[in-house]
């Protein structure tokens, strides 16, 4: 039973994220993701996604709002190691400490930028916090409805707090509950 419902929330959340892919319309990204994609990428996407450890890095990029997918993540973390190796090991007199010193950074490179970048978006959110309440409470008091407040702010408003409240009024305009979609 608990294995029914953790699939059943999974695969839930997967076929939300899938429709609201169709009506994201993202101006920042201008590149095409389907040229950008390879065989690598895609096989290793397809086997991290279905685990929570690649869950959990989908949802750790999505937070500090970088465009990759888990399996660009993973593939970035090895050529980071590769890299963080070869190059020590020539910096270090090719010796194999410098190597693994290096290769050891390499991994943990690229988390140390996640997590920086989710601080430094906590922080601007944060920072915008007063702005938008100012904006719901003016919103609401004008005669607004809460989808119509949300909306101005996703309108008025800066990122990253507009993309979060422009995702909420997506979500809300394909049928999920306010909610579930204030929670995702």
């Amino acid at each position: 039973l608990i294995i029914g419902v953790v699939v059943s929330s999974n695969s839930e959340r997967a076929a939300v994220e899938q429709r609201l892919a169709q009506y994201l319309d993202d101006d920042k990204q201008s590149i095409d993701r389907e040229a950008q994609s390879s065989v690598i990428t895609d096989w290793v996407s397809k086997r991290v996604a279905k685990t929570s450890f690649g869950d959990r890095v989908a949802r750790n990029l999505a937070r500090a709002d970088l465009k990759f997918k888990a399996g660009e993540y993973f593939i970035l973390i090895v050529v980071c190691i590769l890299l963080g190796g070869l190059i020590t090991w020539f910096l270090g007199n090719q010796h194999w400490i410098s190597a693994m010193i290096g290769a050891i950074g390499g991994a943990f490179a690229p988390g140390i930028y996640v997590k920086r970048q989710q601080k430094l978006r906590l922080r601007k959110f944060n920072d915008q916090l007063s702005d938008m309440l100012n904006l719901m409470v003016n919103g609401l008091r004008a005669g607004y409805s809460t989808m119509q407040a949300m909306e101005a702010i996703s309108k008025e408003l800066p990122s990253p707090i507009n993309d979060e409240f422009r995702r909420v009024l997506q979500e809300m305009q394909i049928g999920i509950p306010m909610e579930t979609a204030l929670d995702n």
